[in-house]
């Protein structure tokens, strides 16, 4: 089943490389080089594509600064899927965050290379301008940031020399952690078979050996920290569609929550279904929040987070209306390449549960495949995910400084917890992979003392907890306080 579901995958999903040009009209500049650009403009709405005749041209901006990256694009060590993501916004946010031990010297000379004049971009706006979604300016000068970066880079230049490897490859898994990752795949193995052969503990299981396996491998790869090599990153991530569609968790996760997090109208998590959910102060009350204040709720919500939202409604309303949440735009897309996307999705939740039925003996054991085993993976996952900003001191938390941002706005929990390293996949370590989001969590381990250190040192507000009952306790008592209207509470 795993095989199949890879073989559609691989096929309908990997969308960043293609683009609709079929726009209704269209304005032309051209720069110092004479090579021609075409702004072309869709029916319903704009939608930037640069195009050097046929070809899709890779145009960025960062730091109110336009580049045209599309020759830079094989050079690029992440490849073109992280080339991708940047791809007609404005990219900081991901610029700085993929490149905090590369000398800025160099970093800049690259730039500069590729840098549009003013005569061809004065007419270019980002795809979050033609979306109306306002950009948020962090300051990068920061003294706690080049603290954390020198001191981590310290450690990596040790970690190099000790494998006689380059820092680049340094950040990445290391051969213990590839072992590990082989053990679990292993395990998830035996408990594929075990549940295609319809043994009723593989209920249980298979779903949690999947989890395991997969977060351990597919968090990594999707922020391109499982290996040196770009396509290794890129494949990953495909070989698990039971979670969700590769090419929307790249746009939820890692251009908007990893860049914003919990910043009203630019980090989608803060609005996933917000009719029955409400998880920050800038979503508007409603009465049916209020059963969020039972666990039951709670739970019911965990069971159906990842099919019905992040498998499946997310996104499709991201390939409906081109925005991921209304917070991170989409790039546009083929209509041939809309369907096969579509297509895949439907094809992948369909035959993870219509499969039992073909193979197992009875109705009962059929059904019972058919539907238990997911439900459990989404309890996971959203267990896993949901304890880590969402809580009392860390949902509305903000600071103009993007590394204190992303420190006050995390929590982390079971640090030197063997067990919740695992079962997290090294989320507990959340701190420390929101700053560095390319480093794999193998080494998150490591460097967690060294930021909480500096953390004290510049007196930026560290929180942690002991463990997941902690966690829990804590996203709960965050989600009962979002369940009461302004009167509510003042009362």
């Amino acid at each position: 089943m795993h095989n199949v579901l890879f073989c559609i995958y691989c096929g309908f999903s990997s969308a960043y490389s293609c683009s609709n040009q079929q726009g209704q009209g269209a304005a032309y500049s051209a720069d110092a080089s004479g090579t021609e650009y075409i702004l072309l403009a869709g029916a319903s709405m704009s939608s930037l594509t640069m195009t050097n005749a046929t070809k899709e041209r890779l145009v960025t901006k960062i730091h109110d600064k336009w580049y045209d990256l599309t020759d830079y694009e094989k050079l690029h060590p992440g490849g073109p899927v992280s080339m991708g993501l940047a791809a007609g916004r404005d990219a900081t946010v991901m610029f700085e965050s993929h490149h905090p031990f590369t000398h800025r010297s160099v970093l800049d000379a690259i730039l500069e290379k590729y840098e549009l004049n003013g005569s061809s971009s004065r007419d270019l706006r980002t795809l979050e301008d033609q979306h109306a979604i306002v950009e948020h300016p962090f300051n990068w000068k920061s003294d706690f940031g080049d603290a954390l970066k020198f001191h981590v880079k310290e450690y990596f230049q040790a970690e190099a020399k000790r494998r006689n490897v380059s820092i680049s490859a340094a950040i990445k898994a290391p051969p213990e952690r590839w072992c590990e990752l082989t053990l679990l795949g292993a395990i998830w193995a035996i408990c594929l078979i075990s549940f295609v052969r319809g043994d009723w503990t593989s209920l249980l299981t298979f779903p949690v050996s999947l989890w395991v396996f997969g977060v351990n491998i597919f968090h990594d790869a999707a922020h391109f920290a499982l290996h040196k090599n770009w396509r290794i990153n890129a494949i990953v991530p495909y070989l698990f569609p039971i979670l969700c569609s590769p090419f929307a968790w790249y746009h939820q996760h890692n251009i908007g929550h990893h860049s914003y997090p919990n910043i009203e109208h630019r980090d989608p998590d803060l609005v996933h279904f917000f009719w029955w959910k409400r998880e920050h102060k800038s979503v508007e009350w409603r009465t049916t929040h209020k059963m969020q204040r039972a666990k039951w709720f709670l739970v019911f919500w965990w069971v159906i987070g990842v099919e019905l939202g992040l498998a499946t409604m997310n996104d499709y309303w991201m390939l409906i209306y081109k925005v991921y949440n209304e917070s991170v735009p989409m790039k546009r897309i083929s209509r041939r390449r809309f369907l096969f996307h579509v297509a895949g999705r439907f094809l992948t939740i369909g035959v993870i549960h219509l499969w039992p039925f073909f193979v197992l003996e009875t109705w009962t054991r059929s059904i019972i495949f058919a539907i238990l085993p997911y439900p459990t993976a989404s309890v996971l996952f959203m267990l896993n995910t949901q304890i880590n900003h969402l809580t009392p001191g860390c949902a509305h938390e903000t600071n103009e400084d993007w590394y204190k941002h992303q420190v006050i706005t995390a929590q982390d929990f079971g640090v030197n917890s063997r067990f919740c390293f695992l079962m997290s996949g090294g989320l507990n370590y959340q701190i420390v992979h929101h700053l560095f989001p390319t480093v794999n969590h193998h080494h998150l381990v490591k460097l967690q003392p060294i930021v909480a250190r500096l953390c004290e040192k510049h007196d930026v507000a560290y929180k942690h907890v002991a463990g997941y009952a902690a966690a829990i306790k804590s996203h709960h008592a965050h989600t009962v306080s979002m369940s009461y209207n302004e009167k509510e509470q003042s009362s």
